[in-house]
């Protein structure tokens, strides 16, 4: 892959993007911008996560255009539904690579590089990876942190609004806010185990699963910038002060430093 051809996905994506945002709609515009930033976000993400990787050009390239396309497919899921869930509109991957497929984005590139971009982009949502070849599995981890890494700030900064200035908060709210924490989520956490989405019936356990995704960061250096910058424990501040939360944050910080208690 060569650097013309990631300007040439630029370009295209900063035109397609631009053809949803609409006059009279501010609704619309508002949860267009908020994924279009959202978007160029964790490209930058993802520049520094190749960085620290030490990957060679054709990688680097590979990985930004993995980043700039992983969320094409929420634009028109966002028109069509007027909202990001998954669960009642589409799945916003495989909207992705319809998009994507419709417009022959990808039509010239050579070799696996479709493929690996492709299936990058189909599973950086799914609970876990499935089997895949270990050139493709390298890449479908990296969108996964990079994501993450945009998405733990998003959601931070959203549940800090919620908390202390609830009329300023504009996002939909998909589960009550009350003060229970489902004790199989908590389980799952102190095992080290992944948090299936059906198992959230509150904005806490919302919380909860996002702090069990350091059990799915793959590199350290990731993990490293989640911490570092303040999101888990600004997670773990915005929940309730018990026993069970207290066990869980201290786990969660324990396997947190013993994972990146090396890196500088």
């Amino acid at each position: 892959m060569k650097q013309e051809q990631l300007e040439v996905f630029k370009q295209w994506f900063t035109e397609y993007v631009r053809s949803f945002y609409t006059a009279d709609d501010d609704f619309l515009n508002q949860n267009i911008q908020l994924k279009e930033c959202h978007t160029h976000r964790v490209c930058k993400e993802m520049c520094q996560l190749t960085d620290a990787l030490k990957m060679n050009r054709n990688g680097v390239l590979l990985a930004e255009t993995i980043a700039l396309f992983h969320d094409v497919g929420r634009f028109p899921q966002f028109k069509q539904y007027r909202t990001y869930k998954d669960t009642i509109s589409e799945n916003h991957c495989m909207l992705a690579l319809k998009v994507l497929d419709e417009h022959q984005v990808l039509a010239n590139l050579v070799g696996d590089e479709k493929a690996v971009i492709e299936k990058a982009i189909e599973f950086h949502g799914t609970k876990e990876l499935p089997a895949l070849d270990n050139r493709t599995l390298h890449f479908a981890k990296m969108i996964r942190d990079a994501d993450k890494i945009d998405i733990f700030e998003l959601l931070v900064t959203n549940y800090r609004i919620l908390a202390e200035e609830p009329e300023r908060f504009t996002w939909e709210l998909e589960f009550p806010d009350t003060p229970e924490c489902n004790p199989e989520i908590i389980t799952a956490i102190l095992n080290n185990q992944l948090i299936g989405y059906d198992t959230i019936k509150t904005v806490n356990d919302a919380k909860l699963l996002q702090l069990g995704w350091v059990f799915d960061v793959y590199f350290d250096y990731t993990l490293k910038q989640i911490h570092d910058r303040g999101y888990l424990q600004a997670v773990i501040d915005l929940l309730p002060d018990t026993e069970e939360i207290r066990q869980v944050s201290n786990h969660i910080m324990n396997y947190t430093q013993q994972r990146i208690g090396n890196l500088s």
